[in-house]
């Protein structure tokens, strides 16, 4: 009872924390956290502002990635063998979509909402899918080992893997399901592209800037730790937003230099941005909670308790 207790307090007192925190009086923009609960095989749909558990669904097991549709209606999990499919405006399961053989591990979605992209590294493949009906329209080779993420150009005429064991990354054409292999001397992670589509933004040891309209990596951009996890862009393409080991780092993306660097109370692994890209929120497996951070004032504000194992997270509005 006691624990009970001790969690609901720090709960209410982390919400009144960021509440007294709002920037320049404004309230933040509402919207809702829809995370990935690796041990329970649910996903949560949690209040943007209150941090409170709206409702939570049983997803495929051992979720991972969670990706929201750019109209923010449906969210979509990549569970293993399984996609699992959330109508976010009823609250309910639209659908479980089978892999087949194949196992996903990260998802994207169109600017339609009609098609999804499944990273499934085992089979070093990338499948498109069919929204509605989770039909598998095409697999695509990456012809690497690790291909566990995906990102898709905002033409969406190229998709991009960042291959953790390849130290590779693949850029496929979608029309003709070409591939070209970008090489590099230590294994890639993270990923991201920017609004207008020129930079694809790499992370693992430090920062790679991949121009798109030559495939090649024109840039190093440095970070406080060598060692980078996963990123995010934020809408407006200003910044960089880049998880370490136990900080965040901010990047202006134009000049390419540090903006900030916040410290964490535990270790990150997956990260979404708000909407409005003031504040950043990540997973903390080990610890069994979600970091909140003002990446415009560079200020942490604080961890809220989540389910066991929180993994793949995504904002909707």
């Amino acid at each position: 009872m006691r624990r009970v207790l001790s969690v609901g307090l720090c709960a209410l007192l982390f919400v009144v924390f960021v509440a007294s925190h709002a920037v320049a009086g404004r309230q933040v923009k509402p919207g809702v956290l829809v995370i990935a609960y690796m041990d329970e095989s649910r996903v949560a749909l949690v209040d943007g502002n209150t941090f409170q558990t709206l409702a939570t669904f049983e997803t495929g097991k051992s979720p991972h990635e969670v990706r929201v549709s750019p109209d923010g209606r449906h969210a979509y999990v990549a569970a293993g063998k399984t996609v699992t499919a959330v109508d976010l405006k009823g609250r309910k399961v639209k659908a479980n979509f089978d892999l087949g053989p194949h196992s996903a591990h990260d998802i994207r979605v169109s600017r339609d909402g009609r098609r999804i992209w499944a990273a499934c590294a085992r089979s070093q493949a990338v499948l498109e899918l069919d929204s509605e009906t989770g039909k598998i329209l095409r697999t695509y080779k990456t012809e690497q080992e690790g291909s566990w993420f995906v990102e898709v150009t905002p033409d969406e005429r190229k998709l991009y893997t960042p291959n953790l064991e390849g130290k590779s990354v693949s850029v496929i054409e979608r029309a003709t399901g070409k591939v070209k292999v970008i090489p590099f001397e230590h294994p890639v992670y993270g990923i991201d592209i920017t609004p207008d589509g020129r930079e694809v933004w790499v992370s693992g040891r430090d920062v790679a800037v991949i121009d798109t309209s030559a495939d090649e990596v024109i840039a190093t951009v440095k970070t406080p730790q060598a060692e980078t996890g996963r990123l995010r862009l934020t809408d407006d393409g200003k910044r960089a937003v880049v998880a370490l080991a136990k900080s965040l780092a901010v990047v202006d993306v134009k000049t390419r230099r540090l903006l900030s660097e916040t410290a964490l109370g535990a270790s990150p692994k997956v990260l979404t941005l708000s909407r409005d890209g003031r504040r950043a929120f990540l997973t903390n497996p080990g610890d069994n909670s979600v970091s909140v951070v003002d990446i415009v004032t560079g200020r942490s504000l604080g961890t809220f308790p989540t389910g066991k194992k929180p993994d793949g997270i995504g904002w909707a509005n």
